[in-house]
């Protein structure tokens, strides 16, 4: 019986045969993400450099000295990263997958959570619709927006500057916005298609985008109070409560050509800004709250 059993031997030398199998496993899935990740951070360095439109690049656990509001990304396992990942797979158009996959949370960068009321009068799709279409908007035209095009930001001191600013670049993060815009007209486009889409449009016009800047919306993490820390604390409450790098007194759906933008930081301070995962929680946290401008008092 001894005879046909496995000896001693052959027991280690088929684990460690079992253990290198499966170290190879793992060491080769590593590689082909990486070599993955690689193509798309090329694929995008390239684009940025033609385009003159480049994110910038993201805070970091060793930046110092350490941000009021911000928290580690988790690991990709956790609920929590999913949340903070979330896109709006609707505006997919080109170059915005290989973008995504630039811009994807990484261990030791920094992401800031944004309380948002649940209700809306909009239906349940209401809330993924908006949210997620900010957060696109927020990552692929805000910040390569501000980093890049710094001092035409500041330049637009009223509304009409700066919607002649948007329009002349919104189509660098979203090639789509023009036909999304007369797919309304199109008779071959299915009706739901054209809900869907107006109702993305909603959160992307020149007012919509404009109000996630402003001290109003309380949506970016950067605010002007404390700039040389580049943030300003918080506290619970509403809107307004939290950052903004521009002030304007008007509800957005008030705005007109002749209103007022009143920016409270520099173009310099604009291109110093580093990049933050933003991300959206029902959960009430020392953050503050973006409301959709329809519902503001």
């Amino acid at each position: 019986m001894l005879r046909n059993s496995p000896s001693l031997k052959d027991f280690f030398t088929n684990t460690i045969d079992a253990a290198t199998t499966a170290a190879a496993a793992a060491a080769a899935a590593a590689a082909a993400t990486d070599s993955y990740n690689r193509q798309h951070h090329n694929l995008v360095y390239e684009w940025c450099i033609n385009h003159q439109f480049s994110f910038p690049p993201p805070l970091t656990s060793f930046d110092t000295p350490p941000h009021i509001g911000t928290h580690a990304v988790p690991r990709e396992t956790t609920p929590l990263y999913t949340l903070i990942s979330q896109y709006n797979p609707w505006l997919d158009c080109e170059m915005t997958r290989e973008k995504r996959a630039f811009l994807k949370p990484r261990v030791g960068e920094k992401c800031y959570a944004v309380y948002c009321e649940g209700g809306s009068s909009g239906g349940a799709s209401a809330p993924f619709l908006r949210n997620e279409t900010i957060i696109d908007i927020a990552n692929l035209y805000v910040w390569p927006l501000l980093h890049s095009r710094a001092e035409d930001v500041i330049a637009c001191r009223t509304f009409a500057d700066w919607r002649q600013l948007f329009l002349r670049t919104i189509s660098l993060a979203f090639p789509d916005y023009e036909y999304w815009r007369t797919q309304a007209l199109d008779p071959f486009v299915p009706v739901s298609d054209k809900r869907r889409t107006a109702q993305i449009m909603k959160y992307m016009t020149p007012a919509r985008v404009l109000y996630l800047m402003t001290t109003r919306a309380g949506f970016w993490p950067y605010g002007a109070s404390d700039a040389a820390s580049s943030f300003r604390s918080r506290n619970v409450g509403g809107g307004g409560g939290g950052g903004g790098i521009c002030a304007i007194k008007l509800r957005p759906k008030h705005y007109s050509d002749e209103t007022k933008i009143e920016w409270l930081v520099s173009a310099d301070f604009l291109r110093k800004m580093k990049r933050i995962h933003l991300y959206f929680t029902p959960v009430m946290t020392q953050s503050p709250i973006i409301y959709d401008d329809d519902e503001l008092s």
